[in-house]
């Protein structure tokens, strides 16, 4: 009783109710009460009187309690008449159905609130805390079209800080605009709003910022070390003392806001919602790149601790690097020459950098092997030539004239018309491809490596020879060449153009080279340190000639073998730090055994090498087999310790001879115990470790030859962005082009001016190329979608909703048949007032109105004008208590109430042949169903006002009687 106590103070006080199905007492009894509760056409919610005794039966099954109890049973029952007025404020939740509660609860919410603006924005924000998508699609935005400014920009907000990525969806879809929505306050104060403590994206801004409020240029700082070059003036001006001076730079809009949130998403890692925003960004293909690199270098600036974040990090990039990949390859097979555009279009906001360079710099692998990305690398590679031999560029390299044979070379049409090259434009197209300046600057390596041989062989000598000078200016060349290289990286400072430069192996090589080279020069003109000059140029022999493994880069066979290479040089550094452990526990446990004498030496050179020696190296040697057992054998001398003896009992007695009792030891009696220390070490050296090491090259070879070709085509594209950047003159007459290209550097504003005019032609073409971009970009999203629903997963979510409503429908089987039978009675009850109202003496022979399953004694013969008094009389009870308007509107309310869910199905097919038989029964009767119970609707809909206005006539006439 107290339940529904509160439930009735509740309603009274308008406040909405969520009942319970299926729990039992009180939310059963009012649950029961409301399914018996009907709506009239004025809009009230009356309870059917021949229902109340059934209700009476089901509060005394439900509580006992209150047996032998009457007054407490109609306290009850009043008090459910009393919630059943206010029906439109209940709402019903089965316990056990498939939805959720929170459904019902945000239902009832709703049901509460007024429609006007300021609700709807209530309800919505309500939607938006309970994370209910759907009933803010289906519900609020159907019923206010028309938002006012700035409605949503505050949901919108909430919905990004709370990465809900359906709401942002429909708040763009319904009226808020991104292009104005998104200002540089709003993105400062996403940022701000992101840097929560302890996190990621805080400790990246702290490195810029000394405070905790930031803002966008500090940003830009963090966008400029991670992409290596980034520009937006939006950025720049938002510096703390402008924010304070002018107030209106928050109110800056950006050019493409999508891309600007996707960035924010990314460095708040809100990996969903940066999916969704790249999706609507005005370059897609770029922005996936972007994304890539990004997820790249935020998982570098982690610590290796960090696993779960590293690993999050790595699988956005993962999946942004596929995107980019797969949009690629869309646009490829829809217009190959727009889609190479694309990949080698500049990007101002990322210093002009295309996205190949941008691939290099996240270390996409998987895009720059794409058939797109190869073919604009084959072109780079050739630039400007269709036609060019490996050999026939390396004998050009030397008889230039054969550059001009067709049969060998042929070069690239001019413009549209095809026109062709004059002889000079060919020269100069041939020396500045990559392929020419590849072979011709290995060409001069080769060289500069026999005459460096000779010098170290044949003609090194105190007195500095012509050849050796020859090598020296050489190798000043190189070093000039290397600084060259450091200042045309693509970073903003010097710290980080250093740090991109030795990024590759090839240039750690080179600097080697450089310094070990410098010290030689310095050691062999120094008297004294003459040999050691000659020791530390033989040393560098080998670091020029493993430089010379770069050319085989070029080969596709030798290319991944160089990365196998180099990736188990790592492992060989890991497994000799577990060797060393053991080389010298064994080393020096077998040594003290052996000389035991050792304690007295004095530090000299000689002594401390043959210890080293005998320590470290001979358990080297003997690790690979050479096991110098002759060396382990010692030496039979005993040996006393003086401060050890003693004298015994018959010293005591002056007539006999002394003897000492003194503590000896003899070397070849510790010869077992060193032999036992050998086998084990050779066990765990020889076995297990070496076993180890060969099973460590096993995995890096597999995992690198299962993704060679990816790795040779990478490191294809390396070789060609280093080579596109090197001089046209070779070693070392490469000095004469740097001095020239300074004195072009001094020159270089008069072609400023040429630059801006061809900005407007670059712009259309730019828009072109935009818009190709993203008609494949809604293409590739069209087969996304496509592939999603074609899934096993989704094709098992729509079967299993298929046959949830086959349950419901069986479930609703006997109430269906039950509507068709009222039905037929309604129908023809309203026939047959309409002909009893068309008799000539006026008069109407109603029946009472009740259940086809449920027969009223029906007057049999003529009627008698007293049957038909008393039968009049009947009617008049009935209509004095709305029992036909009830009838009918309970019927039309239950004829709403199944139409609705008779959506429109499609034949599924199911695992068993009978059962989809079954199912396809069920639909055809459904669809027939269908069909009746429309046309019924309107029939009832027809009879009811037919039976409204014959009882108007009839009332109108006994008043004038």
């Amino acid at each position: 009783m107290s339940a529904l106590e509160k439930c009735a103070m509740a309603l009274s006080r308008d406040i909405p109710v969520v009942v319970v199905a299926g729990t039992g007492r009180a939310a059963d009894l009012i649950a029961y009460a409301v399914s018996l509760t009907i709506r009239t056409p004025r809009g009230d919610y009356v309870f059917r009187k021949g229902h109340e005794a059934q209700l009476m039966n089901r509060i005394a099954l439900m509580m006992p309690q209150l047996h032998n109890k009457q007054h407490l049973h109609k306290e009850c029952l009043e008090r459910l008449l009393e919630c059943c007025r206010k029906t439109r404020m209940i709402t019903i939740f089965d316990i056990n159905s498939n939805e959720g509660l929170d459904k019902y609860i945000l239902y009832a919410l709703l049901t509460c609130k007024e429609r006007s603006q300021s609700s709807r924005q209530d309800q919505l924000g309500l939607a938006l805390l309970w994370n209910r998508p759907d009933i803010a699609e289906t519900q609020i935005f159907p019923a206010e079209k028309n938002w006012s400014l700035g409605a949503l920009e505050d949901l919108m907000t909430t919905a990004l800080l709370e990465e809900k990525v359906e709401f942002v969806n429909l708040f763009v879809m319904n009226g808020l605009v991104m292009e104005d929505y998104l200002t540089v306050g709003t993105l400062r104060f996403l940022y701000n709003q992101a840097c929560v403590p302890n996190s990621h994206l805080s400790r990246l801004l702290q490195r810029s910022s000394n405070s905790w409020n930031h803002s966008l240029i500090h940003v830009h700082n963090l966008l400029n070390a991670m992409m290596k070059k980034h520009f937006d003036k939006n950025y720049l001006i938002d510096t703390p003392e402008n924010i304070t001076n002018n107030p209106n730079i928050s109110a800056t809009t950006f050019e493409d806001p999508y891309l600007e949130l996707m960035l924010w998403a990314i460095f708040s890692r809100r990996g969903k919602l940066a999916k969704f925003l790249w999706e609507r960004c005005n370059s897609p293909l770029c922005a996936a790149v972007v994304a890539s690199c990004m997820y790249q270098a935020l998982w570098k600036s982690l610590g290796k601790k960090n696993t779960d974040i590293r690993q999050e990090y790595q699988r956005q990039k993962n999946v942004f690097e596929n995107l980019a990949e797969e949009l690629l390859n869309v646009c490829y097979q829809e217009d190959p020459i727009i889609a190479m555009g694309l990949i080698e279009q500049r990007n101002a906001k990322w210093g002009q950098l295309d996205c190949l360079e941008l691939a290099y710099i996240a270390n996409d692998l998987i895009f720059i092997s794409a058939p797109c990305s190869q073919a604009t690398v084959e072109l780079n590679w050739r630039r400007g030539m269709t036609k060019a031999p490996y050999s026939a560029v390396i004998i050009a390299n030397v008889f230039p004239l054969l550059i001009f044979w067709p049969k060998i070379f042929q070069f690239q049409k001019l413009g549209d018309n095809g026109g062709e090259l004059t002889a000079w434009q060919k020269l100069i197209v041939y020396y500045k491809s990559p392929i020419s300046k590849f072979y011709a600057h290995t060409t001069s390596y080769v060289i500069f490596l026999l005459l460096y041989s000779y010098v170290i062989m044949f003609d090194f000598k105190y007195e500095m020879s012509v050849s050796e000078i020859l090598v020296i200016v050489w190798i000043s060349a190189v070093a000039m060449e290397k600084v060259s290289e450091i200042c045309t990286e693509q970073s903003s400072t010097t710290w980080d153009k250093l740090k991109d430069w030795s990024s590759s192996v090839w240039s750690r090589f080179d600097l080697m080279a450089v310094i070990l080279a410098l010290m030689a020069l310095t050691l062999r003109l120094i008297r004294s340190t003459f040999k050691w000059g000659r020791v530390f140029y033989a040393i560098n022999t080998i670091f020029f000639y493993c430089r010379l493994f770069r050319m085989y880069h070029v080969n596709y066979h030798l290319g991944p073998k160089l990365v196998i290479f180099y990736r188990m040089i790592t492992e060989v550094l890991v497994f000799m730090a577990l060797l060393v452990i053991f080389i010298l526990g064994y080393g020096i446990a077998s040594q003290s055994l052996l000389h035991p004498s050792h304690y007295s030496f004095t530090f000299n050179v000689t002594q401390v090498g043959s210890i080293i020696e005998s320590v470290i190296l001979t358990p080297y040697w003997q690790m690979y087999g050479e096991l110098l057992l002759d060396e382990i054998v010692a030496n039979d001398h005993e040996t006393c310790h003086e401060k050890s003896c003693r004298v015994v009992d018959s010293c005591l007695d002056q007539t006999q001879a002394c003897l000492r009792d003194c503590v000896c030891e003899n070397p070849a009696d510790y010869k077992w115990v060193v032999k036992l220390m050998l086998f084990v070490y050779l066990i765990i050296g020889n076995i297990m470790l070496l076993n180890l090491l060969i099973a460590i090259f096993t995995y890096v070879f597999d995992e690198v030859q299962e993704n060679s070709m990816e790795i040779w085509k990478f490191e294809m594209y390396r070789l060609i962005r280093e080579y596109e950047k090197k001089p046209i003159l070779v070693l070392p007459f490469v000095i004469v082009q740097h001095f020239w290209w300074l004195f072009r550097a001094a020159g270089r504003a008069c072609c400023a001016k040429t630059e801006e005019e061809s900005t407007e032609y670059e712009s259309d073409g730019m828009m072109t190329l935009r818009l190709i971009e993203k008609e494949a970009t809604q293409t590739f999203l069209a087969r996304i979608h496509a592939a999603e629903e074609n899934s096993l997963q989704e094709r098992v979510k729509r079967m299993s909703n298929k046959i949830d409503r086959v349950t419901k429908y069986i479930d609703q089987k006997e109430e269906m048949e039950e509507i068709e039978g009222d039905m037929e009675w309604v129908i023809g009850k309203a026939e047959e007032l309409q002909e009893m109202q068309n008799n000539k003496d006026g008069k109407t022979q109603l029946y009472p109105l009740s259940s086809p399953r449920k027969k009223t004694p029906q007057p049999s013969g003529k009627n008698s004008p007293r049957d038909q008094d008393e039968c009049y009389d009947v009617l008049g009870d009935e209509i004095s208590d709305n029992e036909i308007e009830s009838e009918l509107a309970h019927l039309f309310n239950r004829v709403e109430s199944v139409i609705p869910s008779l959506t429109p199905r499609t034949n599924t097919p199911l695992a068993k042949p009978r059962r989809k038989s079954e199912v396809q029964r069920i639909y055809e009767r459904m669809d027939a169903l269908e069909i009746k119970l429309n046309t019924f609707q309107i029939s009832v809909s027809q009879a009811l006002e037919k039976i409204l206005d014959a009882f108007d006539k009839d009332a109108k006439k006994k008043t004038t009687e």
